[in-house]
């Protein structure tokens, strides 16, 4: 038996288990995209798990029918994006061109043709889904400026900007995060977005589409007269579970154009800065503190942070010294 089998992804967002392939078609289609699907071999009883949930604006969902398999008949998916990520090689068919291929990594379904695909009965596929215009809106927000053209998956000559094992690294990633984040509360709305950010850009570096060239261009230079309005921006709002695209947006600017900027005036990457800052308000905050059993906790959430054992670890790396011994001096 595999890993897999033992422990498929995202079980601990497990949707329902079921015999019934009508209950396994109706769990998966919302999570997914509109699809159809016949038993491959009605007389062998069918043995279905879906398990599945929203990152912001990404939906994954993980499905094993088992039995003897079934065909999944999808139509076009026009303006919405979904990829498969089969655990074992799956069969597809384009019912229009009749091509047929085995899929075995990230399979973008078409905009314009129907398929035909026959997941592994019992090691099952993985769906990322999302609409298109999510998917031009945090192109955008890299660019710093409005990707107004139509942003297509398949049937695209051009190369992806990188290697497209980076997507299947990134969902394998997010579906750990997840299933680990159930033992500790759940997940922070922050985490949520930094998931769903990851996703997202994974998927336009991984993937041929046809805003790659787009993707490519250097970032133009910035003036630094910026930087100040950076820096201003995130010493207001360091207490709030912000990340880099919100500081983007705010100043104005795409993502790489404000990595640039702090590179070129700090010699820092965006989360450095916002760090420093965050540390450098706990410290001031832990200088004038009166020492209590929460002092150390309410510091660091009041600076933006988290994670104790994360604010003590950066905490030491940038003063050399523990909070607490910065406390015990107060």
């Amino acid at each position: 038996m595999t890993s897999l089998e033992i422990a498929p992804p995202l079980s601990a967002h497990q949707r329902v288990a079921s015999t019934d392939i009508d209950v396994l078609h109706d769990t998966v289609e919302p999570f997914a995209v509109g699809h159809d699907l016949q038993a491959c071999k009605p007389d062998i009883p069918l043995d279905g798990l879906v398990n599945a949930l929203n990152v912001g604006a990404v939906n994954l969902v993980w499905v094993r029918y088992g039995g003897g398999g079934v065909i999944v008949d999808t139509p076009p998916t026009e303006g919405h994006f979904a990829m498969c990520a089969p655990i074992a090689p799956m069969g597809v068919e384009y019912r229009a061109t009749k091509n047929r291929e085995t899929a075995g990594g990230s399979l973008v379904l078409s905009h314009d043709e129907a398929m035909r695909m026959r997941p592994h009965p019992t090691l099952g596929c993985l769906v990322i889904a999302t609409s298109t215009g999510r998917l031009a809106d945090h192109l955008a927000d890299h660019l710093g400026r409005d990707y107004t053209a139509p942003l297509r998956f398949h049937n695209v000559d051009k190369p992806a900007i990188t290697s497209p094992s980076i997507v299947e690294r990134t969902w394998r990633y997010v579906c750990d995060v997840l299933d680990h984040a159930t033992e500790h509360g759940g997940l922070h709305p922050l985490a949520e977005r930094t998931l769903e950010e990851a996703l997202l850009t994974s998927i336009l570096l991984g993937l041929p589409h046809t805003g790659v060239e787009t993707l490519a261009e250097p970032h133009r230079k910035i003036p630094h007269h910026l930087a100040g309005i950076i820096r201003e921006w995130v010493q207001a709002h360091h207490h709030r579970p912000i990340g880099v695209t919100d500081i983007a947006v705010a100043v104005g600017v795409g993502v790489r154009q404000l990595q640039a900027i702090c590179q070129d005036e700090w010699g820092l990457t965006p989360t450095q800065l916002l760090r420093g800052i965050r540390l450098d308000h706990a410290r001031a905050a832990l200088s004038v503190a009166r020492p209590g059993p929460r002092t150390i906790t309410d510091v660091a959430e009041a600076a933006g942070y988290l994670h104790m054992s994360r604010f003590a670890a950066h905490y030491r790396q940038r003063f050399g010294e523990t909070p607490t011994q910065t406390l015990k001096r107060t």
